[in-house]
């Protein structure tokens, strides 16, 4: 009998039945040739059964070769699933649980070409083609404004293994140098056995902006190239590190967690891509590497047998992520497999491997610190209170002396400091000194003479400082900015800004390159430099990607001949299709825009009839007090209610336009930076084929 699979119902139920496991995830890469040889269970969709037919060579040899095949994972992705699909299953929990003070990791494993990086990354023509990547920083963005009550700082780093040895993709030496001549990253294992890395460098990221701009510079500077089963194979393991620091306002601990998104080389099999030179070098350091993977999966499952030695140094990948594999981690593993046949094999071998990481449990726990220096501070303020509480019983209540002009600015200095402090930071206590009972009335009158202030600039009642004052106090805040939004919708585009598209085409107006094509080109010429070493250099730089136009004069007219080639440019349909998504974009935008303008003027006409109400009431209590009438308790009136009510929904009204109006905001900005990149590559594609014909 041949062994068990992994996937058996044993195993299954085995996984199933315990919290913390990794947690496996297959996809299957469309294909216009699909084996057939493979389909999900119609019972439970989350099983894959391969059905292979029996190769007999001739009728007296007996073939025991296993031919069926079962294997159970946590969700299948069928060849149909879109990438915002893959997302909401293997993504979005991965996000939240970071946030949560969790660290988390995702990680694509399979053969080269069936679609690891699409998944991780995302495609670079269609917006809809956002890999995880992107979609967890747009998530994560996204929280960091809905939690208001916690303060957030996000760093990200960008790692690359090649041929074992460590590269910060993020380091501005790749512009100019060579791969073999950049610093390499280091390990480096303190006393508690915590890896560090020496080199990589960390950059702290404000904005979804600035980490979406880190993970294309990253992306220029990876090392790719051409192989037999792929045009573009990434021939480098990659990490990209999100780490969150969290501060809950007024409190005194601190979350720190971390994010990696990893991107493995494929896997493949020299015999069938032909590898030879440097193409072939990379494939045994990249199957060398997977396999040292495979047998720290295999060691960590061996531990529930007595096995206490896991092989984690054997390479520099396992090292880095010691952690994510049977430690202090979330982990969710994406297996991609290609289901053409001649892949078969492959992909029986990559679901088995899955089937190993699905037993492998974790130990995840919320990494939470105490802030010593807001210890520090708040044992500082007891102190202080304490001691000034201690003088004032010495004292036994004196009065003290009248407070001069100069110490009664000082009251109010404090008193003021005291109602101004932001909501979200610590409360700080109202200082007055020595404690005395003279002070202490001064300062309960300054107190009162703001109430006053305030009361009397609402409209004479203290109960509508929670809709009016606050309402003014909100929309000063915001009209400045909606102003910017909806003229932005009106022209058809958004403000230029750093980091944009619009700043990199005037930065191109003014003669110059982006900063990101700077670095592009930088990191290619690297690229260029490390490939020499493999074969020689092509004639020309490339062939044409656009047949020849018969009647060659076109060629000698710019315009026609770049109109000529736009036409039959093969990107030319994702353009169009993020432009009519743009358009689209657009149009959601005037609408969201028009909506919270309209609430605007709502909140603000309900307001004025709100004190037209108020002065009615007054003028008539003046008149009754006029007339010698006693009136009782004062009550709310009944059509003033209503229209606080109606304030409250519109101010709902206006903060979730509001909102939606910052997301489409920053939607229509990573589209321009789209089409604006499909544009640099049309013009340069272009100028090879203009050179290609000369």
């Amino acid at each position: 009998m041949p062994p068990s699979e992994p996937g058996t119902a044993a195993a299954t139920q085995h996984r199933e039945g315990e919290d913390g496991n990794i947690r496996t995830y297959l996809r299957i890469r469309p294909s216009k040739n699909p084996s057939g040889l493979f389909a999900q269970d119609e019972e439970d969709v989350t099983r894959l059964k391969f059905d292979i037919p029996v190769d007999l060579k001739s009728g007296e040899v007996i073939n025991n070769t296993q031919t069926r095949h079962e294997f159970k994972f946590n969700g299948v992705l069928g060849a149909n699933a879109t990438q915002e699909q893959v997302f909401d299953s293997i993504g979005k929990d991965a996000v939240l649980n970071v946030l949560d003070g969790y660290n988390s990791t995702i990680f694509a494993y399979g053969q080269t070409g069936s679609g690891k990086t699409f998944t991780v990354t995302g495609g670079a023509e269609r917006y809809v083609d956002r890999g995880v990547i992107p979609r967890c920083l747009s998530l994560l963005y996204s929280e960091f404004k809905r939690r208001s009550d916690t303060q957030y700082s996000c760093y990200v780093s960008y790692l690359e293994i090649y041929n074992e040895q460590g590269y910060d993709l993020l380091d501005p030496s790749h512009e100019t140098k060579a791969l073999e001549d950049l610093p390499r990253v280091a390990l480096m294992e303190d006393e508690a056995g915590n890896i560090h890395l020496k080199n990589l460098s960390m950059y702290m990221s404000a904005t979804e902006e600035e980490a979406l701009n880190y993970l294309f510079l990253g992306d220029t500077n990876r090392a790719i190239s051409e192989t037999a089963m792929n045009k573009a194979s990434s021939r480098s393991h990659c990490i990209f590190t999100v780490a969150i620091e969290g501060r809950r306002a007024g409190g005194e601990k601190v979350t720190r967690s971390k994010l990696h998104l990893v991107d493995l080389a494929g896997s493949e099999r020299v015999h069938k891509t032909n590898a030879t030179g440097q193409t072939l070098q990379e494939a045994k350091y990249i199957n060398t590497s997977l396999f040292y993977l495979e047998m720290v999966i295999v060691a960590l499952h061996e531990r529930t047998r007595g096995r206490r030695h896991v092989p984690y140094r054997n390479s520099m990948m396992t090292s880095v992520l010691r952690d994510s594999l049977g430690g202090n981690c979330k982990t969710v593993m994406i297996a991609t497999i290609n289901p053409e046949a001649p892949h078969t094999e492959e992909s029986i071998s990559t679901c088995r491997f899955a089937q190993r990481v699905s037993l492998i449990r974790n130990a995840a726990v919320v990494n939470e610190d105490l802030d010593p220096q807001l210890v520090i501070r708040r044992l500082k303020t007891e102190v202080r209170g304490l001691r000034d509480e201690v003088a004032y019983l010495r004292q036994e209540a004196r009065e003290g002396d009248e407070p001069t002009e100069q110490e009664h600015g000082a009251l109010r200095q404090a008193c003021c400091e005291y109602v101004d402090q932001p909501d979200a930071a610590p409360l700080k206590e109202l200082g007055l000194g020595a404690l005395t009972l003279t002070r202490i009335r001064a300062c309960f009158a300054i107190l009162r003479g703001m109430v006053l202030e305030l009361r009397a600039a609402g409209g004479g009642g203290g109960g509508d400082q929670g809709t009016v004052a606050d309402l003014q106090k909100a929309l000063q805040e915001r009209d400045a900015e909606i102003a910017i939004l909806v003229n932005m919708v009106k022209q058809g585009k958004a403000p230029p800004r750093a980091g944009t598209a619009a700043a990199a085409s005037q930065a191109e107006a003014k003669g110059g390159a982006p900063a990101w094509e700077q670095a592009k080109a930088g990191a290619n010429g690297g690229q260029k430099r490390q490939g020499a070493a493999a074969a020689a250099p092509p004639a020309k730089a490339a062939p044409p990607i656009v047949l020849y136009p018969s009647d060659r004069h076109v060629l000698d007219q710019p315009q026609q001949a770049f109109a000529y080639f736009r036409q039959r440019y093969p990107p030319g349909a994702a353009i169009e299709e993020n432009k009519a998504l743009l358009q689209k974009k657009y149009t959601t935008a005037k609408s969201v825009g028009a909506r919270v303008n309209q609430a605007r003027s709502t909140i603000t006409y309900l307001k004025n009839t709100i004190e037209q109400i108020r002065r009615e009431r007054a003028m008539e209590g003046l008149m009754d007090r006029e007339e010698g009438k006693e009136g009782g308790a004062e009550e709310e009136d009944p059509e003033e209610a209503k229209y606080k009510e109606a304030i409250e929904q519109e101010k709902r009204v206006y903060k979730e336009g509001f909102q939606e109006l910052r997301e489409l905001k920053a939607e229509i900005e990573r589209i321009q930076q789209l089409l604006e990149k499909a544009r640099l590559k049309m013009q340069s594609d272009f100028d090879t084929w203009i050179e290609w014909h000369s």
